[in-house]
C-alpha cells in the first residue's frame, strides 16, 4: 500500500476518535451535568470537585467515547441514546466505587450491599452512586453475564488492596492481579454494549482489558511510586523484561482476535494500537533509556525525577513517532510475532 492511502486511513482514525469524544462531551454537558449538579451543590466531604472532574473528564467521557464507540463499531450498529445514557451512568459509577474501597475503606460486603440496594445511602458519594446505579440498573440487569461481571469487578477491587502492602505480592501474583483488574473490568464494560458474546469474545476482551491495565500502569509509574503502590513497573529492575512481557501479551491478543465473532476486529485493533499500544512502547523506550544511562545498568524507578518518568505524548517527537508507528503498522499480527 502506498503512503497516501495509509495517511488517509490515519486521518479517518483521528476523525473517528475526535468526533466520538466531541459527541460524548456534548452528551455530558446537555444530559449528565444537570443530573450531577444537585448532588455536588449539597455535598459533604465525600463528594468533591475532584470526583466531579473524574466523572465528567474521565470515567463518564473516555470509556463511552472511546471503548464504547469502538465496540459499537465492532458490532456494526451505532450507539443508541439509551445506551449512551445508561453506559455513561455505569462508567461514572466506577470511579465512586473505587473510592469506596481505596478512600473510604469500605469492606467488600458493604459495597456489595450498596450495589444490590440493600444498604441505604448515608453520605453524598453513596447517594450519587445509588442514583447512577439505580437509573441504569433496569436497563442492564437482565443482560447475560452483567451481574456476575459487576461482582467480579468488586472482588478484584478488594484483592487489589494488596498492592498497597509493598513487597507482599510476587511478580507472578502482580501479573495475575493486573490481568484480572483490567480483564474483569472489560468484561463488565463490554456488556454495556453487547447483548450476545461468545466465549471466544470473552477471552479476547478479558486479555485486552488486562493489557490495558498493564498499559495504565506503564504510564502511571510516577503516580504509583508516590502512592506506594506495587505494580509490575514499580517493582521492575529491567525494562527489557517488561517490554518482552508486554509484547508477549499483545501477541496472544492478536492470536485470540482471530477466534472472535467480529468482522472488523483487525480495524478495531488498529485503533487500539494507535491509542494504547504505540504510546506504551514509546513510554517503555523512555524508561529503557533511563536504565541504559544508569551506572548500575538496573532500572531503579524510585531514583528518577517526575520529568524523567512522565512520558508526554503531546510532545511533537512522541506524537510524530506514534503516527509513524501507525502508518508503518509496527503493531500488527505479523510484526508482533517477530518480537
Amino acid at each position: 500500500m502506498s503512503l497516501w492511502p495509509k495517511f488517509f486511513k490515519l486521518l479517518y482514525k483521528v476523525f473517528f476518535v475526535g468526533s466520538a469524544v466531541l459527541h460524548q462531551k456534548y452528551f455530558i454537558k446537555r444530559h449528565l451535568i444537570p443530573q450531577l449538579k444537585p448532588f455536588f451543590e449539597n455535598s459533604d466531604h465525600t463528594l468533591t470537585v475532584v470526583d466531579y472532574n473524574k466523572i465528567t473528564r474521565y470515567y463518564g467521557l473516555i470509556v463511552p467515547a472511546i471503548l464504547g464507540e469502538l465496540i459499537c463499531f465492532l458490532r456494526e450498529e451505532k450507539m443508541t441514546f439509551e445506551e449512551r445514557k445508561y453506559s455513561t451512568y455505569q462508567c461514572s459509577l466506577t470511579g465512586l466505587v473505587d473510592d469506596f474501597f481505596d478512600v473510604q475503606e469500605y469492606t467488600l460486603d458493604e459495597v456489595r450491599k450498596m450495589v444490590s440496594f440493600e444498604k441505604p445511602p448515608n453520605n453524598s458519594s453513596e447517594k450519587l452512586s445509588e442514583f447512577l446505579h439505580r437509573e441504569s440498573f433496569k436497563f442492564y440487569s437482565n443482560r447475560n453475564g452483567f451481574l456476575k461481571s459487576l461482582d467480579d469487578v468488586l472482588l478484584v477491587q478488594e484483592d487489589s488492596r494488596q498492592q498497597f502492602q509493598q513487597g507482599l505480592l510476587s511478580r507472578e501474583q502482580l501479573l495475575d492481579l493486573t490481568i484480572r483488574k483490567g480483564g474483569d473490568s472489560f468484561l463488565y464494560f463490554i456488556r454495556l454494549y453487547l447483548k450476545k458474546i461468545t466465549p471466544q469474545d470473552d477471552e479476547f476482551f478479558y486479555l485486552l482489558g488486562g493489557i490495558t491495565q498493564f498499559s495504565n500502569d506503564i504510564f502511571d509509574l510516577y503516580e504509583d511510586l508516590q502512592e506506594n503502590v506495587d505494580t509490575l513497573l514499580t517493582t521492575s529492575a529491567s525494562i527489557k523484561e517488561v517490554k518482552d512481557l508486554y509484547y508477549s501479551l499483545i501477541r496472544q491478543l492478536f492470536e485470540k482476535s482471530t477466534q472472535t465473532s467480529f468482522h472488523k476486529i483487525e480495524t478495531f485493533l488498529e485503533f487500539y494500537s494507535i491509542g494504547v499500544f504505540n504510546r506504551c512502547i514509546i513510554c517503555l523506550d523512555q524508561y529503557e533509556s533511563l536504565q541504559r544511562a544508569s551506572s548500575s545498568g538496573i532500572f531503579q524507578p524510585g531514583l528518577y525525577s517526575r520529568d524523567e518518568l512522565i512520558c508526554d505524548m503531546e510532545k511533537p517527537s512522541n506524537l510524530l513517532r506514534s503516527l509513524i508507528m501507525d502508518i508503518k503498522k509496527e503493531i500488527n499480527y505479523a510484526s508482533i510475532s517477530s518480537k
